[in-house]
């Protein structure tokens, strides 16, 4: 299911005294089953440009097109197209608005107009992807769950819809390091176990390395890079142009090259930063140092 942006701009408040252009003719494609990272710094379109891959904005100035289909043409059914491409928000609140757990998964199935057979393994299904006990949650009280559990039961609920591509738009935010994790553990094997293709929008390049394939990088409404973890990342410079701080492992090899060690940049997690410095300083085993 491959979407497709061909010039794409977005005015917000247009015709008024307080317009403000959030995007400037933006082109992308993002194809089936890519783990897509979207970064940048606050006000650089990636939430706007994440409301149009799903059909939430349709475009007066541009194209999308979801698995071909023209999101601004009128014959193209929006419903389904928001079904078929999930969105999470930074705040599940925004999402969850049932009374218990189960309730509030079901909800999507149930306007998918899913038998109570499907619409029951559906929601078991979906729970058990995101780690969170049938039995212990379904009916629990959504007001009685921690942050890091209401992240997972608003995933669970988009995952309860069968979506074939999955946007989460800064959902490790205000999360504790534990929280953080589990969450980032949860996505990482949605995408290995179903791959669905995912869109991760963060402000945490370290979340970002740590999962994605392929980095995009906006600032000001434009994308300013596009291209492999290690191609994007490595470039600390370019971060830095726009106020972002690299990934910590990569300017802990940045600075032993500084000083004179020949280690290379474009290392993206601790394991191979670990093997790589042992390579150099010639520690036996180096290489094996890294995997465990």
């Amino acid at each position: 299911m491959p979407i497709e942006i061909k010039n794409l701009s977005h005015t917000y408040k247009e015709g008024t005294p307080f317009a403000r252009q959030a995007l400037f003719e933006i082109n992308l494609r993002i194809e089936d089953g890519e783990f897509v990272g979207i970064i940048g710094p606050a006000q650089s379109g990636k939430s706007t440009l994440a409301q149009y891959l799903n059909a939430l904005f349709v475009p007066r100035c541009g194209r999308v097109l979801i698995d071909g289909k023209d999101t601004a043409d009128r014959n193209t059914d929006l419903v389904q197209i928001r079904f078929d491409v999930g969105y999470v928000f930074q705040s599940p609140e925004h999402q969850l608005f049932k009374t218990t757990v189960g309730e509030d998964i079901a909800f999507g199935p149930t306007r998918q107009k899913c038998s109570p057979a499907e619409i029951d393994q559906r929601v078991r299904e979906a729970m058990a992807l995101v780690g969170l006990s049938y039995d212990t949650f379904f009916g629990r009280d959504i007001f009685a769950l921690s942050g890091g559990q209401k992240r997972r039961a608003a995933i669970a609920g988009v995952l309860a819809c069968r979506p074939r591509v999955l946007i989460l738009d800064g959902i490790t935010a205000g999360l504790d390091p534990q929280g953080r994790k589990e969450i980032l553990n949860v996505v990482e094997r949605l995408h290995r176990e179903r791959e669905i293709t995912v869109i991760f929008i963060s402000h945490s390049i370290d979340d970002v390395a740590r999962l994605a394939e392929r980095i995009i990088i906006m600032d000001r409404g434009k994308i300013v890079d596009d291209g492999t973890a290690r191609e994007v990342l490595g470039k600390s410079y370019r971060l830095q142009q726009i106020g972002l701080e690299p990934p910590q492992v990569i300017e802990i090899m940045q600075r032993l090259r500084e000083e004179g060690f020949a280690v290379p940049t474009g290392v993206l997690n601790v394991n191979e930063a670990v093997s790589e410095i042992a390579k150099v300083l010639k520690i036996p085993g180096g290489d094996k140092v890294g995997a465990n």
